[in-house]
C-alpha cells in the first residue's frame, strides 16, 4: 500500500476505490478498509477501516469477516465485544477459511464469548491444519502433548510440531522437546502419521502461520 501511495496516480485511483466502495463492491470496501488499516494507527484511521471491513464483511468478503472479528476481539476501530468477534470469526470458518477456523478455535480455546470447549477447540485447529495453518497445527501439537480435548500422545504430538515446523521456524523447539522424551522408534512413528496426514489433506499451498 506504500508504494501504491506513493505512485503519481495515487489521487485518481484512490477516488476510484472510494467511488467504488460507496457504490457497494465488496472488495472495493475491504481494499479501502485495508488502506485506512495500515495508515497511522490514529483512532479516526482504525474506526474507518472498521467501517469498511464491517461493510464488506456484511457482503461476504472472508478476509474482512476475520479482520472484522480481530478488531471486535481487541476493540481497534469500535467497541470491544467478544460475541461479535465471536460471530465473525464463525461466518469465516462457515466459508472453510483456514484463520477463520482457527480464530474460532482460539475463542472456544480461551472461553472468549462462549464457554470453554477443548474438544471443540481441537475440531476447529484441525480444520485448519488440514490447510498448512502452523500456528492451528502447533496448537494441536501442545493440546495432543497435554490432553487437552484430546486423548495426550507422544506421537501425536510430535507429529503437529512437525507439520507446524516445516513453515514455523519457532515450532522447531517443540519438535527438540518432544524428541528428548520419545525413543527412536516412537520419533519414526510420528513422521510416518505427519507424512500420512500431509498427503491426505494439503491442498491449498501458502496458507500458514
Amino acid at each position: 500500500m506504500q508504494a501504491f501511495a506513493e505512485d503519481s496516480s495515487f489521487p485518481e485511483a484512490f477516488t476510484q476505490l472510494q467511488q467504488d466502495a460507496e457504490q457497494g463492491h465488496a472488495e472495493a470496501q475491504f481494499r479501502l478498509g485495508d488502506y485506512y488499516q495500515q495508515q497511522h494507527r490514529s483512532r479516526a484511521n482504525q474506526q474507518l477501516a472498521f467501517k469498511w471491513m464491517l461493510a464488506a464483511a456484511k457482503q461476504g468478503h472472508v478476509q474482512a469477516q476475520i479482520n472484522v472479528a480481530r478488531f471486535y476481539k481487541t476493540g481497534t476501530g469500535t467497541e470491544k465485544s467478544l460475541s461479535e468477534a465471536l460471530k465473525w470469526f464463525s461466518r469465516a470458518s462457515e466459508q472453510n477459511h483456514p484463520a477463520g477456523h482457527f480464530g474460532l478455535g482460539r475463542m472456544y480455546y480461551r472461553g472468549h464469548g462462549v464457554d470453554q470447549d477443548y474438544a471443540r477447540a481441537f475440531q476447529l485447529y484441525e480444520l485448519a491444519a488440514r490447510s498448512g495453518h502452523a500456528s492451528a497445527q502447533a496448537a494441536l501439537g501442545y493440546m495432543a502433548d497435554n490432553g487437552l480435548g484430546v486423548e495426550a500422545g507422544d506421537e501425536e504430538a510430535l507429529k503437529w510440531y512437525l507439520l507446524s515446523a516445516e513453515k514455523w521456524i519457532t515450532a522447531n523447539s517443540y519438535v527438540y522437546y518432544m524428541r528428548q522424551k520419545m525413543d527412536e522408534a516412537a520419533v519414526k512413528e510420528a513422521r510416518v502419521l505427519a507424512d500420512q496426514y500431509r498427503n491426505k489433506y494439503y491442498r491449498i499451498e501458502g496458507t500458514g502461520k
